[in-house]
């Protein structure tokens, strides 16, 4: 019979504490190999952490400056961030609101057309489809029109006013659009082009107009603008 003369046996190490010591040591071993003494934690949807995972990750935080790292916290999410960094100070728990929402800024969608033109041109040319083909999402979907020198960012002025004619009156106050609905309009623009639908067809006004309606635009807009 095996045993440890001496000593007790060790024991695992509880749940929570192991899944820290890993964590931690996970952003040890990205520091490293990327030779520097920093690391970068980007949280989506974060409205939806608690407190004690706040609190969890402060905990980690002090670790890895102890052991001379630094862990840098953005958090991405809804308005509703704002109300949890003041609830956080009031309740008396101002250091973690300190630590983790010193700074805020807001996302905003596109407000003007060459905004849109600098998204499309994206398309048109800053993009590569498939992976490693040095070829953009228009040229690999519409090749033709792309050897004539055709731009889905020439177009950024019927796209733009698709946008305002389908806006409800309840948005109409500060014009700015959801990315979403640009990438999921212009993803069909796309399909449409590479089954062999005429340009100038397919990039109308009209075109534009009913690909954005088809991605339920204007509830989108109505349930920013008034909440329901």
């Amino acid at each position: 019979m095996s045993g440890y003369a001496g000593a007790s046996p060790p024991t695992k190490s509880p749940k929570k504490a192991e899944g820290i010591y890993l964590c931690k040591q996970r952003f040890i071993a990205l520091a490293n190999n990327a030779k520097r003494n920093y690391v970068m934690l980007i949280i989506d949807e974060a409205q939806d952490i608690t407190f004690r995972e706040w609190k969890w990750l402060l905990g980690i935080q002090n670790d890895l400056d102890y052991e001379g790292y630094l862990l840098s916290v953005f958090s991405v999410g809804s308005h509703q961030l704002n109300y949890r960094h003041e609830y956080m100070a009031i309740t008396g728990n101002a250091h973690v609101a300190a630590r983790f929402m010193a700074a805020h800024a807001r996302f905003h969608g596109l407000r003007s057309q060459d905004e849109i033109a600098y998204v499309l041109n994206g398309y048109d040319i800053d993009s590569e489809w498939p992976p490693g083909s040095s070829v953009s999402y228009l040229q690999y979907f519409a090749p033709g029109e792309f050897r004539e020198g055709r731009r889905l960012a020439d177009c950024a002025g019927q796209l733009w006013k698709a946008f305002v004619e389908l806006s409800p009156e309840s948005a109409r106050r500060h014009f700015e659009f959801p990315m979403q609905h640009i990438a999921r309009a212009t993803e069909a623009i796309l399909f449409q082009l590479a089954v062999g639908e005429a340009w100038d067809e397919v990039t109308s006004y009209e075109s534009w107009l009913r690909e954005l309606a088809k991605s339920n635009f204007s509830d989108h807009m109505r349930i920013i603008a008034t909440g329901n």
